[in-house]
């Protein structure tokens, strides 16, 4: 018990100023002496006195403590400067809480110090701004991207770049967006993210941007590099044997002075090795056309034709026509479906013409698996997204190829086309969606498509 010795002065002091009490009221009545009814007056209001200042005592201390709290003031000792022993744990106590209080103001200044630091030193610009404009926080780079030497107002950044600065105030929280704006005289892609922050009363928006010219530059010239590999491979696929054959043809028609044969010359295998060379030659110019008509179908995809849709319906509708594939690989279904308005606002042919190229990966993938099942899930989060994952028990993507899948072009299958994924992801991505591989296992293999909500 911390105030042992001062409970049990306290009831001394009770005990004592009690018996006073009864020896007043027994001299009254006994003795009515005025010189001795004074005297045990005067002792009894020494007592209650005493008594009332041992209570007051904690009282000023504890006031004192407060004080000491609210100045922040956490140098100040009690038990070095207290001069009664009753208190002497208590005021032990108040030091250590002072003493655990100042440990933890070094260490959140050590904190904020690092987290300041890190802060300054991040390569993407950050500012909190609040409703009516004021920016508050704000690093270096934030300043060194917008090209300014102060933020204080969103006025700021009008006066630079009134594009960047209608960005910032209009992007919505847990948003991200992509724009292209002027930034020291050149053309720059600027990512914009956002999120929303109460403290207290204010809401506050916190805002991210970054020049991603370079990451952009990178991605470009890795896609023009797979894709020329892609197309190098294709057209040589087509391009080498055309060439055999017209050197062989060449080889039965022309004599080695350059002049061409009399048909009387030839003999009837010529001719049929002439006819054969010819039959080459026209299919693979017929395989080139078609591969560069598939290849334009990438390059002229139309715009989306907005509308509300229920996931659910179009995923039935995609079921249905592929109910006959369906039923010859012996597909399981299994509905998972955990949102409860999957409504998504994107252009139902081309989700539906998604939905058909990943169920036909999967039928292939599927093929000659015992049990094959596809899982078809359906949720929602709170940044106003619907997300279908469509999963099946195949053996997987190869993690050497799993880079490459959405590459035009790129295939695994003898008879495939090598657009489905890929065109699929543009469709995806022309609505404001998203479509990638989210998992893949040597027994699962998961695609989620992402699509905005129409709520």
């Amino acid at each position: 018990m911390l105030l042992k010795n001062f409970y049990k002065s306290t009831w001394i002091r009770v005990l004592l100023i009690l018996f006073n009490c009864i020896a007043i009221a027994y001299v009254a009545v006994n003795y009515p002496d005025w010189l001795y009814l004074v005297n045990l007056s005067a002792i009894l209001v020494i007592q209650v006195n005493l008594l009332v200042r041992s209570q007051n005592l904690i009282n000023r201390e504890l006031e004192k403590l407060f004080d000491t709290l609210q100045s922040s003031d956490t140098t100040t000792r009690f038990i070095t400067k207290s001069t009664s022993k009753d208190f002497a744990a208590v005021f032990e106590k108040f030091d250590n809480v002072l003493n655990q209080i100042q440990a933890l103001k070094v260490e959140s200044m050590i904190k904020s110090e690092y987290l300041s630091s890190l802060f300054e030193h991040i390569n993407i610009g950050i500012i909190s701004i609040t409703p009516s404009g004021t920016i508050g926080l704000h690093n270096i780079a934030a300043k060194r991207i917008i090209g300014v030497g102060s933020l204080k107002h969103i006025d700021d950044i009008n006066r630079v770049n009134s594009d960047l600065a209608q960005a910032i105030l209009n992007i919505h929280a847990n948003d991200s967006k992509l724009i292209s704006t002027y930034l020291n005289q050149t053309l720059q892609p600027i990512s914009i993210k956002s999120t929303q922050l109460k403290i207290g009363k204010e809401e506050i928006k916190l805002v991210s941007f970054q020049n991603i010219r370079n990451e952009l530059d990178e991605r470009e010239m890795e896609g023009w590099q797979k894709l020329i590999r892609v197309l190098t491979h294709e057209l040589m696929n087509s391009a080498g044997p055309i060439s055999s054959t017209i050197t062989t043809i060449r080889e039965i028609l022309i004599n080695s002075t350059g002049e061409p044969l009399p048909l009387s010359q030839l003999s009837p295998r010529d001719i049929a090795d002439v006819a054969q060379g010819l039959k080459i030659i026209d299919e693979r110019s017929k395989g080139m056309v078609d591969f560069v008509t598939r290849f334009r179908s990438l390059t002229l995809i139309p715009n989306p034709t907005f509308t509300n849709h229920n996931i659910e319906d179009v995923v039935d509708s995609v079921l249905i026509l592929l109910n006959d594939e369906t039923v010859k690989v012996g597909v399981e279904f299994i509905r998972k479906t955990v949102s409860d308005t999957a409504i998504v606002h994107a252009d139902r042919n081309m989700v539906e013409q998604i939905l058909i190229n990943i169920f036909k990966n999967s039928f292939d993938a599927l093929k000659g698996v015992p049990n094959p099942t596809v899982s078809i899930s359906i949720w929602s989060d709170n940044a106003g997204s619907i997300y279908i994952d469509i999963a099946d028990n195949g053996p997987g993507v190869s993690q050497n190829i799993a880079d490459k899948i959405f590459v035009p072009f790129f295939t695994t299958r003898k008879d495939g086309t090598g657009i489905g994924l890929s065109l699929s992801r543009q469709l995806a991505n022309i609505q404001g969606g998203a479509l990638a591989l989210t998992k893949s296992t040597g027994s699962e293999t998961v695609f989620t498509l992402r699509m905005r909500s129409g709520k």
